[in-house]
């Protein structure tokens, strides 16, 4: 009985999870479209397929489902990346390519959700305004201390950190706005994550050298997919 009990629980969380990851996801989208404030929860209800009071069960107000934006992409992303950080069987090299690896997924594969956040951080109602900066700080805290590691400890060049911990974001985070829908999310992560190691790797033999231009090669003949008017 106990067990049954917790499978129907634990098939019932799941349910949940899934129907609210496509909330959002309509959610943002529809922001993009009509913006924030010309946005009902009825046209969320009805992008979903359910009732307006069917949409209750999962979100009351659409400040609500701001507050979820922030803790699926802000937080959620901020202690993952925490936890990895302190992870201590593995390499700085390995840590940042984690790390690039999820902050390029996220960006690809859900950027309305990023581009809503960061187009209205600075009108978050609260607690979802502080929770978003902390949050931000926190992915940068991580991604600084991965990168000092790496130079302690050889493998990353001699820089400032945060910059490069700036620079590293910024380029994670600009796939959110190029990124064409249908396109290889696989390929992107590689190359934006072989592109970041390169930028950052201490020593560039001649063999370096030549991965660094095939790497960048390999991007421009990316992006030219993707923007056949470029």
């Amino acid at each position: 009985m106990a067990k049954a009990a917790a499978n129907r629980t634990n098939r019932s969380a799941l349910s949940r999870q899934l129907v609210t990851s496509e909330l959002l996801d309509k959610a943002t989208e529809l922001f993009a479209e009509k913006g924030y404030e010309s946005t009902s929860l009825l046209d969320i209800a009805t992008a979903l397929g359910i009732s307006r009071p069917g949409l209750y069960n999962y979100v009351r107000s659409k400040e609500e489902l701001l507050g979820m934006l922030v803790e699926q992409v802000s937080r959620g992303l901020a202690e993952v990346l925490e936890q990895l950080s302190g992870r201590a069987d593995l390499s700085p090299t390995e840590k940042l390519t984690t790390v690039v690896s999820l902050l390029v997924r996220q960006r690809a594969e859900h950027p309305d959700q990023f581009r809503i956040l960061d187009r209205s951080e600075t009108v978050l109602p609260e607690p979802a305004g502080t929770e978003h900066r902390e949050a931000k700080r926190k992915v940068l805290r991580e991604i600084v201390t991965v990168v000092e590691a790496g130079i302690e400890t050889g493998e990353f060049r001699a820089t400032d950190a945060r910059t490069t911990a700036l620079s590293l974001l910024g380029m994670c985070n600009w796939v959110a706005w190029w990124f064409s829908r249908g396109s290889d999310v696989d390929a992107v992560v590689d190359t934006i994550t072989d592109l970041a190691i390169a930028m950052v790797a201490a020593e560039r033999s001649s063999a370096a050298h030549t991965e660094t231009a095939r790497t960048v090669d390999r991007i421009r003949v990316l992006l030219d997919r993707l923007d056949p008017q470029r």
